[in-house]
């Protein structure tokens, strides 16, 4: 899984803009027009999957174009333009559609062999765009030729789509071959459920991609509220689904909601009473700050999970290392 990012500023301010339109001209065959006498600024992060192609672009004002000689390229790809939040904003015109000015949260949908550009407002606007190859994507989806019509509303594959991409591009970590595989299906599970698939696409991305990408993004939402008094309820509630379906989501782990949360909250308890850089904390200070209600159980838990009591972890001195070494889970 391929990963390449392009900054202007490693150029001299006069050496940008026919830096970043080289870079662009060579990658996507887009040509980058800016305003007379003013320095660009173009920060480029690009994940390559197989049949899938990630931008997570920041920009200054100027415009970016495919026009005749570079849709000559051949390439047809379906491509969401998103705006993933942030100041500043972008109007989109494409080849016998209507402009668009696409709005936090929305995408527009573009179809490669048509002539378009992107004009860019402000001084760093934010953009993704995900191109997918229409020969695998096209009969995923109902009805392929009226989206470019309209934006897409921010509904919840998008907004997994989104999210998906900008964890992908914010570094060049490597991913395992058989990953990329289960990412690549994951991406175009979410991108037929946003544009509409067909029924027989539906059902297996709302079991597949959808039911993978709901997992992850409970998850993350455990790991940053576990501190918090956190409830299945509310959970599912924030997520728009139902308390069983996220136990169904555990479930099908081997796992359980109660188990998940107790072991963020025995994780950051042994990180805090094992930090050799922190003041030493009261114990019993540590438990209640990471979420604990009853001393006891948080003895007992804390000892049944890392094989001593919360005193004794103290001792155990932790070595720096991008592997997080930490105790094995019994």
């Amino acid at each position: 899984m391929a990963f390449f990012s392009f900054s202007t500023n490693d150029f001299a301010p006069s050496d940008r803009l026919e830096a970043a339109q080289e870079i662009y001209s060579t990658m996507a065959q887009v040509r980058l027009h800016s305003a007379k006498k003013q320095t660009p600024h173009v920060e480029t992060r690009i994940r390559l999957l197989p049949g899938v192609s990630i931008a997570n672009v920041t920009a200054s004002s100027l415009s970016a174009s495919r026009k005749s000689p570079q849709v000559a390229d051949g390439n047809d790809d379906i491509t969401f333009l998103i705006h993933p939040g942030g100041q500043g904003g972008w109007l989109s015109h494409l080849q016998a559609h209507d402009s668009l000015a696409c709005t936090p949260g929305r995408a527009r949908i573009v179809l490669n062999h048509q002539s378009g550009s992107v004009d860019f407002h402000g001084e760093q606007v934010n953009f993704v765009s995900i191109a997918f190859d229409r020969v695998q994507l096209a009969p995923l989806i109902r009805n392929l030729d009226h989206l470019p019509n309209q934006l897409l509303p921010p509904g919840e594959p998008l907004q997994h789509l989104t999210r998906i991409a900008l964890e992908l591009t914010q570094s060049h970590n490597t991913v395992e071959a058989a990953f990329t595989e289960q990412l690549k299906g994951q991406l175009f599970d979410l991108a037929c459920l946003a544009l509409g698939a067909t029924p027989d696409a539906a059902v297996r991305s709302q079991r597949g991609g959808l039911r993978e990408a709901r997992l992850k993004a409970i998850k993350a939402d455990i790991k940053y509220n576990a501190r918090t008094s956190l409830c299945l309820e509310d959970l599912a509630i924030r997520h728009g689904v139902s308390p069983s379906y996220i136990r169904a989501l555990f479930n099908s782990e081997g796992t359980s909601f109660t188990d998940y949360l107790l072991e963020q909250r025995l994780q950051l308890a042994f990180d805090a009473l094992t930090n050799c850089h922190a003041p030493p904390r009261p114990i019993s200070d540590i438990a209640f700050s990471t979420g604990f209600n009853h001393l006891s159980w948080f003895y007992r838990a804390f000892k049944n999970r890392f094989g001593v009591p919360p005193g004794e972890a103290r001792d155990i001195t932790l070595v720096p290392d991008d592997n997080d070494h930490l105790p094995p889970k019994k």
